[in-house]
């Protein structure tokens, strides 16, 4: 079956995105065995992650003005390769020092595929006039949920970390070059115009907080609770994923849906009413202390609050309809920014106070954000889109 022009774009954008988070999936339940290996402390761990949203704030300033608006899209297959060797690297880093630094370059090959993959995915809406944001992003969580899947699996029977990510480094490469070749290789891609470093709008400055904001706390769940939930709440490492899982799984659910969710109860219901109450059960489990409730409360927390990133970057795009990629990237920018301040000051309240100090800052935050969106008014009602 011969597949259209936005059927392969489709497909390029999520398999790199897929193939990248499976690897990143697996790394991130291992975090683990890494700190307690290397015994890097809590704020020298937030310290790498500084050092991660540093060089992937700048890979996609460089790539959203520079390289995509000279080489298209297509660049994304050969990014995915250097994910595979970045990450390879980053996770056999033999001493704090060297683990710190080592972020850096993987971050550069992941600073390429956000933005590539979201022009893609903003010319495949403009061509479809669909709303695909929210299984694009799906695909972030399918990606990860099936690498930890892998790690846990691959913890529990004890396989050895250099065959486990031996293996995920072959499968990325040989991934990488099929993108490059076929998907890809074969899409003709709109020139894509880079409007060059300027002030973006107030409403794509106002999406972007909020989106910083989330970006600054949500690395909480991915990269501290497993360690949360080994260290302080009792459960083996190999069932130190399951949060992430939970989470995970209730994102895909919720973002396979999002389409139709949207446009039968409209933004403000999914992503405004549905953030609040996902915020709520989460900080009620998060106060219960118990291990297995907070695994549940993570799927909650996944599934209610699923839409939102999608929903701001749809809301860009009508923003800016002369030039969405522009305004897409913008907001993604300006959502890493947060990333930059968010892990160092994460890792400090979990050395000084606790992790569970920082969950619940999670649900608080997320909250606002809800609040603060719906008050804004930017969130439309029921939707007429097909």
């Amino acid at each position: 079956m011969r597949l259209t022009v936005v059927e392969r774009m489709i497909l390029g954008s999520r398999l790199a995105v897929v193939i990248c988070l499976v690897s990143y999936g697996c790394w991130l339940s291992y975090i683990p065995w890494k700190v307690d290996l290397l015994d890097i402390e809590y704020d020298m761990f937030g310290f790498a992650l500084l050092v991660f949203g540093i060089f992937s704030l700048s890979s996609m300033l460089f790539v959203s003005h520079v390289l995509l608006p000279r080489f298209g899209p297509r660049m994304t297959g050969l990014a995915v390769i250097a994910f595979a060797f970045a990450l390879q690297i980053w996770v056999f880093a033999p001493n704090t020092t060297l683990f710190i630094a080592l972020a850096a370059p993987f971050s550069l090959a992941f600073g390429v595929i956000q933005p590539a993959t979201l022009a893609v995915i903003t010319q495949a809406e403009a061509l479809s006039g669909r709303r695909l944001q929210p299984l694009h992003w799906a695909s972030f969580s399918a990606g990860s949920l099936i690498g930890l899947l892998v790690g846990v699996i691959s913890q529990a029977l004890k396989l050895p970390p250099v065959l486990v990510f031996g293996g995920l480094f072959v499968l990325t490469v040989l991934v990488g070059l099929y993108i490059f070749m076929r998907p890809f290789g074969t899409v003709t891609f709109k020139p894509i115009s880079s409007p060059g470093f300027r002030i973006p709008s107030q409403t794509v400055l106002f999406l972007g907080a909020l989106a910083a904001a989330s970006m600054a706390t949500i690395s909480i769940i991915l990269d501290w609770s497993a360690l949360w939930l080994t260290r302080d709440l009792g459960l083996t490492i190999a069932l130190g994923g399951m949060g992430i899982m939970a989470f995970n799984f209730a994102e895909i659910i919720s973002r396979l849906y999002g389409e139709k969710l949207i446009n039968a109860f409209g933004e403000s219901l999914v992503a405004g009413w549905g953030m609040l109450v996902g915020c709520a059960i989460f900080l009620i489990a998060t106060m219960s202390g118990n291990a297995y409730l907070i695994v549940i409360g993570f799927g909650f927390f996944g599934f209610f609050t699923a839409t939102f990133v999608p929903v701001i970057f749809g809301v860009a795009v009508q923003e800016d309809t002369e030039n969405p990629i522009a305004a897409v990237n913008d907001v993604n920018l300006l959502a890493f920014v947060g990333f930059l301040f968010g892990p160092p000051l994460i890792g400090y309240i979990a050395k000084s106070v606790s992790i569970t100090a920082c969950m619940i800052i999670l649900a608080v935050t997320w909250g606002l954000i809800a609040g603060i969106l719906m008050l804004s008014r930017k969130l439309n009602g029921v939707s007429n889109g097909a």
